[in-house]
């Protein structure tokens, strides 16, 4: 796949994400990610900040509004408990950092997904907020690397790698 820049924008398509600015536009992203599971409400994200003790980043938010246990790529994002889906929700994104989370595991670490091998995506937690960098932790050796500024480069990337197998 490829992407063109003119101003602030890439271009692909369908795909218009603002690089500048506030507004993030998530919903032409939705298009590329395979799971089509409704969004929740912001009650919802809410009440998931309060149980994780963090609030999370602004295009976080915007992408679960839209879609529910996003998969991007080879990650799945653990959806966030919605009561109107609670059969397709309950291993939600609370259970996994609560009940499930490795004991090798940073404590200002909040894994969003994993790849199905093992590996957690990641947002580090700093002062109850959770940061815009995405992270990989590494099971099999409790490493930690950055691997996208934000969600939104993660997702462009994602598609792009996936694109180009």
């Amino acid at each position: 796949m490829k992407l063109r820049f003119i101003g602030n924008y890439i271009l692909n398509y369908n795909i218009v994400i603002k690089f500048k600015g506030q507004v993030y536009f998530m919903k032409k992203v939705r298009g590329y990610i395979e799971t089509k599971k409704q969004g929740v409400f912001e009650l919802h994200i809410k009440e998931t900040e309060e149980k994780l003790g963090a609030i999370f980043p602004a295009q976080y938010r915007d992408l679960f509004k839209l879609v529910n246990n996003a998969e991007i790529g080879e990650w799945i994002l653990y959806p966030i408990k919605d009561n109107r889906n609670l059969v397709k929700t309950w291993d939600d994104i609370v259970r996994q950092n609560v009940e499930l989370s490795d004991e090798h595991m940073p404590e200002d670490l909040i894994i969003i997904g994993d790849d199905g091998s093992g590996d957690k995506l990641c947002f580090k937690i700093n002062n109850g907020i959770m940061d815009d960098e995405i992270y990989i932790w590494y099971h099999e050796d409790a490493e930690i690397e950055e691997i996208a500024p934000n969600l939104k480069d993660f997702i462009i990337e994602t598609i792009q790698e996936d694109d180009d197998l």
